[in-house]
């Protein structure tokens, strides 16, 4: 190793030594930044999986979602089919199917109670001929198929558009709590940021202070203003990486334990996910950044 890079290198574990001990220099206010920066990263991660999650119901719920149009009587089969076909053409249509009035009769026979069902003739449980119409989710268009139904109500062939929605009110209801769940977590974690970056100021502004009379001395002996930061800068690095860092695990860790207490409650799959393989990089690059943010608010605080 030639001398200027061994002299480098001299240098860089020195300064890396420098922050490392200026962490030691307000324990207990360290220990706070970092936890609580950790609670925020925790936070951030849960309300991004419950976003995925209210996503999923919504799709889940609008696949499950099905209109049935009846028809006036008599419609010709041209005039079926014709329907049929503009209705397929539609953006928040999965698919259509045509039900005769026999079949109607089963789909209604199966809603009632099998012993009133059998006590009954065939020709009392109504039927009528219907388009069964499948919607599709669409995430630009997150109000529902509400302008999809007024067109149903309007045309001259429909006699009647049965609502609410078949299958889907229930989850589009839990989405709705899901993504309210998500917006109070997000509005604590802001909050949370808030008070974790005074808490890493106020730590780096201490360590400054402590450091006073050896940076005085350093700059008489020509030290940089780039040598004499960085000590700084690597104390605010490293708590806003192990930080967010840490609180990106235990949101893991949680978005786990509630998945299967909520797996084995109500018979989902796969309720939380989350990407740990990007979770985690983004963390330690947003924790290395608000790091050198909170060095550098300190360090100008200081000279004003």
């Amino acid at each position: 190793m030639t001398v200027p890079l061994r002299s480098l290198v001299r240098q860089g574990l020195y300064l890396v030594g420098q922050g490392l001990q200026g962490l030691r220099v307000a324990p207990g206010q360290t220990l706070w930044s970092v936890l609580l920066l950790a609670v925020t990263a925790s936070l951030v991660s849960l309300a991004i999986a419950f976003g995925g999650l209210a996503a999923r119901l919504s799709e889940q719920a609008a696949r499950g979602s099905r209109v049935l149009v009846y028809l006036k009587d008599p419609v010709p089969t041209a005039e079926v089919q014709r329907l049929m076909s503009r209705l397929q053409g539609q953006a928040d249509v999965e698919s259509v199917t045509y039900l005769t009035r026999e079949q109607d009769r089963a789909e209604n026979a199966r809603l009632l109670p099998p012993d009133l069902v059998a006590s009954l003739p065939p020709e009392a449980i109504p039927g009528q001929h219907a388009l069964e119409v499948s919607l599709r989710f669409r995430p630009e268009a997150p109000e529902g198929p509400d302008a999809l139904l007024a067109s149903l109500r309007a045309l001259e062939e429909v006699d009647l558009v049965a609502e609410p929605v078949v299958g889907g009110q229930r989850l589009r209801a839990m989405a709705a709590a899901v993504d309210l769940g998500r917006t109070i977590l997000l509005a604590m974690a802001v909050l949370l940021l808030v008070g974790s970056l005074s808490f890493v100021v106020a730590t780096l502004t201490r360590t400054l202070d402590r450091r006073r009379d050896e940076v005085t001395l350093l700059r008489l002996l020509g030290a940089t203003e780039g040598f004499l930061r960085t000590p700084l800068m690597v104390q605010g690095a490293l708590q806003g990486m192990v930080g967010l860092g840490l609180g990106v695990l235990g949101g893991a860790l949680v978005a786990d334990g509630l998945s299967a207490w909520l797996e084995g409650r109500h018979d989902l799959h796969r309720v939380l996910v989350m990407r740990l393989d990007l979770a985690l990089p983004l963390a330690l690059a947003a924790g290395l950044v608000l790091g050198l943010a909170g060095a550098l608010v300190a360090s100008r605080r200081k000279e004003a």
